[in-house]
């Protein structure tokens, strides 16, 4: 499935995400730490960092479903584990349960040394529109 239409939202391209993929092929979102993403103290901002796992868990579940599901946002739980200060992050999600209306997510975000900085949980649910 071409997973660019998620790109040309107007959050996505305010935050300047871009879909990335790991070594291992996994899809994923990479959001780059501009001084526009940052709170007081430096760090990249916590609305920034869910807003970008969500995108990440969106991106995972459009390509298990393709095109003939629409998968909205029903539950986001994020984790914060490290300030992300100095880097940019990477955060990918993979599919834990999959039903015939919701699917569950976990997700990892990463900064530019691999360490985790945030784990997520993201559920959806699946309305057919084709």
């Amino acid at each position: 499935m071409d997973l660019d239409f998620l790109e040309s939202g107007n959050v996505w391209k305010y935050l300047g995400m871009k879909i990335v993929r790991d070594l291992e092929g996994r899809p994923g979102v990479h959001v780059k730490n501009t001084d526009n993403l940052r709170q007081i103290y430096g760090g990249m901002h916590g609305g920034i960092i869910s807003t970008a796992v969500d995108a990440a868990a969106a991106v995972t579940v459009n390509e298990a479903v393709g095109k003939d599901y629409a998968a909205s946002t029903v539950e986001l739980k994020v984790n914060y584990l490290l300030p992300v200060v100095d880097s940019d992050i990477f955060v990918y999600a993979k599919i834990v349960k999959k039903g015939k209306q919701l699917i569950v997510t976990t997700v990892e975000v990463l900064d530019n040394r691999s360490n985790v900085v945030a784990i997520g949980i993201v559920t959806y649910m699946l309305k057919q529109i084709g």
